[in-house]
């Protein structure tokens, strides 16, 4: 720490042996008053915290990390911490590292790989002991240094290739059949698709479901399907690139990846004075909070996103003891409410 005479000039930076000289007593001492202050009496204890907050001492925690080679710290990048879905991850992450006594920084790559890149560059620099990371690109390098870290790496919605590192996933292929799949059975026939860059596993792995169930029904999904694809999984931009199709009346029904985007759709198509489900029905992804709440009640897939955040943790932690490439994988749940209706008329 820099401290500042009163005439403004910088001092020289206070350390330990300024403490220990101030409150008599060795460098070790002060050192078990920082890192083990159970080895220290109470009473050596209070002096020396007197003389560091009379000298303006302030610990150096990268210095500590140095020494321990642990941060205590956990990386945790995920596409948009907004996303109801992803804070809820979040928060099964964190109810078992916080247990653990670590703490998290968490960011958010928005689709956008330089972006991943530079976030993953920062935790690397800050010395994290391990990375919970949802990757929008499969890109192994980004995250290579991080694998011979105290934890090491999982990986959230795609395995990261030529790596032992864990990962959880949920069966996206699956839950993107039954959303279009209930669609193309309930009768609509002009079904627009918005998703995410196809870069993304998880959006590629939900249009092969969509269209698998398509193909499975017997319809072509070039003549069925609509498809749109955004930049960012957001209200904003659900919206957005539903406007187009509905200033033309050219579908019946649209299915999003995410409940964000049917947010959006939600919102423009009611714009439009239109109803939905009667003259637009609406299908999202995820179950987030807010669906049971929407007007209508929005059909969605539910994925157990706490316990998936929860899986994640718990494989990062158990590091010393997991198999290479050990995998969790989650089922997804169709939900059916109100916003996907009757049969178009």
């Amino acid at each position: 720490m820099t401290v500042r005479s009163r005439a403004g000039r910088a001092a020289r930076a206070v350390g330990v042996r300024a403490v220990a000289a101030h409150a008599g007593v060795s460098l070790g001492t002060v050192s078990n008053v920082l890192n083990s202050p159970d080895r220290v009496s109470d009473e050596t204890r209070e002096r020396v915290e007197e003389s560091m907050r009379a000298l303006g001492f302030v610990p150096s925690r990268a210095a500590g990390q140095l020494r321990s080679r642990r941060s205590e710290l956990i990386g945790v990048v995920v596409p948009d911490v907004g996303n109801p879905f992803w804070a809820a991850v979040l928060r099964g992450v964190e109810s078992v590292t916080e247990a653990a006594g670590l703490t998290m920084i968490v960011a958010s790559t928005h689709q956008d790989p330089a972006r991943q890149r530079r976030l993953l560059r920062s935790l690397e620099s800050q010395g994290v002991d391990g990375l919970v990371v949802a990757p929008i690109v499969d890109r192994a390098s980004d995250w290579a240094p991080f694998e011979e870290r105290r934890f090491g790496v999982v990986t959230l919605d795609r395995r990261s290739p030529g790596s032992g590192g864990a990962w959880v996933s949920l069966d996206n292929v699956l839950g993107a059949g039954l959303a279009m799949g209930h669609l193309a059975d309930v009768g609509y026939r002009r079904i627009a698709l918005v998703n995410g860059p196809m870069s993304v596993s998880w959006c590629a792995e939900r249009r092969q479901g969509a269209r698998e169930a398509l193909l499975q029904r017997g319809l072509d999904p070039a003549e069925v399907m609509l498809e749109l694809e955004v930049t960012d999984l957001t209200v904003e931009e659900g919206g957005a690139a539903l406007a187009p199709l509905l200033d033309a009346g050219r579908l019946d029904a649209v299915m999003c990846v995410n409940d964000m985007l049917a947010l959006g759709a939600l919102l423009e198509i009611r714009a439009r004075g239109l109803r939905v489900p009667q003259d637009v029905a609406l299908v999202g992804y995820d179950d987030a909070d807010f669906a049971l709440a929407l007007n209508p009640p929005l059909t969605t897939v539910h994925q157990p996103s706490f316990e998936m955040g929860v899986a994640a943790a718990e494989l990062l932690l158990a590091a010393d003891e997991r198999e290479p490439g050990a995998h969790m994988e989650f089922q997804p749940l169709l939900v059916v409410r109100e916003s996907s209706g009757r049969p178009p008329q």
